[in-house]
């Protein structure tokens, strides 16, 4: 078989079609959403003291090291919402937890986005690392982006005595500075509100 010039042979056909197939494989994957996967080295550990808590499913996960926790985090569809330390000045150090939410808290504190009735998380299917909180927060903050207020409560179920809403606190005793609260509520919250 003898080919004129600029012909081509039905083998280079062949390849030809193989790789515009490819190709357009390729960008129909690459033009996809890509769902967000955990790293697959990264394995929550019940003991952890770095934690993560979706208000939206009760979800909870727990690290031994804030970048694990930082990682899982970037792979949820929820957005975060809080942060409770068990330290003062925001102390990463100590432990802390970041709460999620499959939403966003509204700018004003007229309506309740997001509430946890009791911080010991009874949610023992989606709880493995067992999260206890009661009486533990020194600190808090919220996201800027989410909007969210929170407010401490001293009983369960939003009982006893309450919090002033409050956006951040670096120091939980009662100082009253900046967006602190006047009352002391050091290790003394046993549940919260997001508003």
């Amino acid at each position: 078989m003898q080919l004129l010039p600029r012909s081509l042979s039905p083998v280079r056909t062949l390849f030809a079609v193989f790789a515009a197939l490819t190709l357009g494989a390729s960008a129909s994957t690459a033009a996809a959403t890509p769902i967000p996967q955990a790293p697959q080295d990264l394995v929550p550990n019940p003991a952890g003291a770095y934690c993560s808590v979706d208000l939206s499913n009760q979800k909870t996960a727990c690290f031994t090291t804030e970048q694990d926790l930082v990682s899982y985090g970037s792979t949820l569809a929820s957005v975060p919402l809080v942060s409770v330390y068990n330290w003062i000045n925001y102390g990463q150090g100590g432990g802390y937890t970041i709460y999620f939410g499959d939403h966003a808290c509204t700018a004003t504190t007229n309506d309740l986005e997001y509430g946890l009735p009791g911080l010991t998380h009874p949610y023992a299917s989606n709880n493995p690392s067992g999260i206890l909180e009661n009486n533990t927060y020194s600190s808090v903050s919220t996201y800027t982006a989410q909007s969210c207020d929170i407010k401490l409560f001293d009983g369960a179920n939003y009982t006893g005595a309450s919090s002033e809403w409050i956006d951040r606190c670096t120091h939980l005793g009662g100082s009253g500075t900046g967006d602190c609260p006047s009352a002391n509520w050091y290790d003394r919250a046993s549940s919260f509100q997001l508003s």
